[in-house]
């Protein structure tokens, strides 16, 4: 795919992910999430290992992030998306692409921070023609107008972003020493760790600990596969579902 093109493509996911697409699919599906960045952006690249590579190293990252009150610790699209996009164009290892993803990452809440300020004016205007009974204008200020500012705080960084920066990295990347690229695989190779004990912060509950512990021994003592314990984990949570709702009933 042609350079500009792909910039464009990648630069018009990322502003969709990020603010256009529904919400039930961004979270409930988590069409927002990295991993499914790096999925969307290996096919574009036409290496879906290496993209899902990259996206599974970002997420590891963000594990145990939420939202709270609105307030996020990262703008997710953009380290999934576009982070996993220059991290590919680049070439470098899924390690060394988290750093960029996550330094992106916290650069993109400026992003996000700007159009969740500017968009008041949307807002604002919203309220004029509901004061003024046109409800016409209140659906296309709310489905179209409320995208202006989003577009151009995500579609054009991320656009310059692309273009410019998979070549500032490539150029980079040719005369940094072989010790900064090896101290940047590292220090990629420590912020998962994070984002696990974020997680663990969540399970590490007397009722929950059992389940972490039986999950740890079938992985470590009986070699079976991730996708095994994830499919077991699953079935043991909807049990769980359905005992904790019979001793709802029967109170």
């Amino acid at each position: 795919m042609n350079h500009v093109v792909l910039a464009l493509v990648i630069a018009f996911i990322t502003w969709y992910v990020a603010t256009a697409m529904p919400m039930f699919l961004r979270w409930s599906c988590y069409l927002g999430g990295p991993l499914v960045g790096g999925f969307v952006c290996g096919i574009l690249f036409g290496d879906i290992t290496y993209g899902l590579e990259v996206g599974a190293t970002i997420q590891l990252a963000y594990l145990g992030a939420i939202a709270v009150g609105g307030t996020l610790p990262s703008e997710l699209a953009i380290a999934g998306y576009l982070g996993t996009a220059l991290t590919m164009s680049a070439g470098l290892s899924a390690e060394a692409g988290l750093t960029v993803a996550v330094a992106l990452g916290s650069l993109g809440l400026l992003c996000r921070n700007a159009y969740m300020t500017l968009n008041s004016i949307v807002v604002h205007k919203a309220d004029q023609y509901a004061a003024e009974g046109n409800a016409r204008m209140v659906r296309l200020m709310n489905q179209y107008g409320s995208q202006v500012v989003p577009f151009l705080c995500y579609f054009i960084p991320g656009f310059l972003a692309m273009y410019f920066g998979s070549q500032a990295i490539e150029s980079l990347m040719a005369v940094i020493p072989a010790k900064v690229i090896t101290a940047l695989g590292v220090t990629g190779g420590l912020i998962p760790a994070l984002g696990i004990g974020l997680l663990l912060t969540y399970v590490w509950d007397k009722r929950f600990l059992p389940y972490a512990f039986i999950g740890f021994f079938l992985v470590a003592y009986l070699n079976l596969s991730i996708m095994f314990i994830a499919i077991l984990g699953a079935c043991i949570a909807v049990l769980y579902m359905f005992a904790a709702d019979r001793r709802e009933d029967s109170k």
